[in-house]
């Protein structure tokens, strides 16, 4: 079986990153027939992590995230040109980002804006999502791959070059040749720290109450002035989420504490 490393398509990132070229790529990670628990999130750090090995970047739990405005703010404070980095963009359009019926949306502007700029950065910007239509057209435009994981067998993908045609500008896709499918490891498997940080946030997420993971981002930055919640205070807000109807915003009002603080404390009592 035929190592990534060892195939066209990576020969092609990094000769794009490294070659005359000196930019940085957009890769856009997307499953067959849009399916869930295909390793859509473990190839894109599985990439990832290679990549901060062949330029040497170290990567940081601030380059992963599900936050769309948690990206841009990361991506304005990464390495110039001298210094190729990596940032990974997890369920993009599910989470809240990149949403294709946000078109109009400043973040999606923002985040186009910022595709453009890439090479000015040399950043490889990994975003995943169930199936690549569901992403704003201007960033399906922008892209350089597009990866594609199979439904079966679990654990392989396809990598797709991503152009436009001559007249028109609209997208394109063009496969490989020298391989039908390239093999990638199961990271929550392998207990990668990387990969656990990425699944705390989605499961973070998933107990806020809402889908947006900039909301969450807000109220994390809100905890930081929440102080330790007292004993008391933990067991009044574990016995009002199990005793009511209250809902995650209503206990925090109740709290003046963060969303995210109630869901942590919930968390804590199951």
């Amino acid at each position: 079986m035929t190592h990534l490393t060892d195939t066209n398509f990576w020969h092609d990132l990094i000769h794009g990153i490294a070659g005359p070229r000196k930019g940085g790529a957009r890769i856009i990670v997307d499953s067959e027939d849009a399916s869930t628990g295909v390793g859509k999130t473990g190839l894109a750090v599985y990439i990832a992590l290679l990549i901060s090995r062949a330029f040497g970047y170290s990567m940081q739990q601030s380059d992963l995230t599900l936050s769309g405005a948690a990206y841009l703010d990361r991506w304005r404070h990464h390495p110039g040109a001298e210094q190729p980095s990596v940032i990974i963009l997890d369920e993009l359009g599910g989470a809240g980002a990149g949403q294709a019926r946000r078109a109009m949306a400043q973040q999606n502007v923002d985040l186009s804006n910022a595709w453009q700029l890439m090479r000015k950065k040399r950043i490889v910007s990994i975003v995943t999502l169930p199936h690549w239509s569901k992403a704003d057209k201007s960033l399906r435009k922008q892209a350089d791959y597009r990866l594609w994981c199979l439904r079966e067998p679990i654990g392989y993908f396809r990598p797709y070059q991503v152009g436009a045609d001559f007249n028109r500008g609209n997208v394109r896709t063009s496969g490989y040749d020298d391989v039908d499918r390239i093999r990638f490891p199961n990271l929550d498997a392998n207990d990668s720290e990387t990969y656990e940080y990425l699944s705390k946030q989605k499961d973070e997420l998933l107990n806020s109450g809402f889908f947006d993971a900039d909301k969450l981002q807000e109220d994390d930055s809100e905890d930081e002035d929440d102080g330790t919640l007292s004993d008391s205070d933990k067991e009044r807000i574990k016995n009002m989420a199990k005793t009511t109807s209250a809902t995650q915003e209503e206990i925090a009002e109740v709290f003046d504490i963060g969303r995210s603080t109630v869901s942590k404390v919930k968390n804590d009592a199951l």
